[in-house]
């Protein structure tokens, strides 16, 4: 029998990469149900995406591309949560709004850091640690070097090589 009803792991996905598979296998294990929320600015993602000269892509084209990977799932729901507006500190305003947005979760799936966070702000939430080096790669390494794009996920690869070769044109 699986430890929690449904399970939440938050990320930028930007872009989604092996160690987030990490997780989300993980949490498939561990839940019955699965909630994979994409939770970002837009303008802020873009803005990192321009200085690492990296393509942007939209939510909906990464979470399709999760989605694409766990397509023989039935037990998983994606969501996009925008963050625009939320003061990056304001962890009340944000954790209120994401509880308006995401319901019905009794396991959040993050990096240690995280822990006051949801702690504090999703009482009700069993926190499930994470250690994001397990897997040593990052959104950031992938932006700022095109030779960790490997370590994408299969479901986007090409399309941001493509995007990569058009920037270069």
């Amino acid at each position: 029998m699986k430890r929690f009803k449904n399970g939440c792991f938050v990320g930028k996905f930007l872009p989604p990469h092996i160690g987030h598979l990490s997780v989300i296998d993980r949490a498939l294990s561990e839940c019955e149900k699965v909630t994979i929320v994409l939770a970002e600015d837009l303008k802020h993602s873009k803005t990192l995406c321009e200085q690492a000269n990296f393509p942007y892509f939209s939510p909906k084209e990464r979470l399709e591309w999760i989605r694409q990977h766990y397509k023989n799932y039935n037990n998983i729901n994606f969501i996009f949560f925008d963050e625009h507006g939320i003061k990056k500190d304001d962890l009340k305003t944000w954790s209120k709004k994401f509880k308006e947005k995401v319901k019905g979760i009794d396991a959040k799936y993050a990096d240690e850091s995280y822990r006051y966070l949801n702690e504090k702000y999703f009482p009700e939430c069993t926190f499930i640690p994470v250690d994001r080096d397990k897997i040593n790669i990052h959104g950031t390494d992938i932006r700022n070097n095109p030779e960790n794009i490997k370590f994408m996920i299969e479901e986007g690869k090409s399309q941001v090589y493509k995007k990569l070769n058009d920037l270069k044109k």
